[in-house]
């Protein structure tokens, strides 16, 4: 994500702040960028990430079950698959023309 609005925020983040985002893909174009922003955010800057569309991905919610986090692992890695196909799908539909 190279948005400045965004890179401002991330700067101000401090540890145990909340982020609030409607939708997994608005981490990245792909699921590179949306698996590092996560990482990054989660386990580098120690914030928590609430997604309004998927309540099982926030991270406010104790991990210690290792089902839960196999689980929100599982669908983070899933939900960044398919706004990657998505994001080429748009890619490919607009060539055409």
């Amino acid at each position: 994500m190279k948005e400045k609005n965004y890179q401002r925020m991330v700067k101000k983040l401090l540890e145990g702040d909340e982020v609030y985002i409607k939708s997994i893909d608005r981490f990245g174009r792909n699921y590179d960028e949306i698996m590092e922003q996560w990482r990054y955010l989660t386990k580098e800057r120690n914030v928590n990430i609430i997604v309004l569309d998927c309540p099982l991905l926030d991270t406010r919610v104790e991990t210690n079950d290792l089902t839960r986090k196999l689980i929100s692992g599982l669908v983070i890695q899933i939900l960044s698959y398919v706004a990657q196909i998505e994001r080429e799908n748009i890619k490919q539909r607009a060539s055409k023309f």
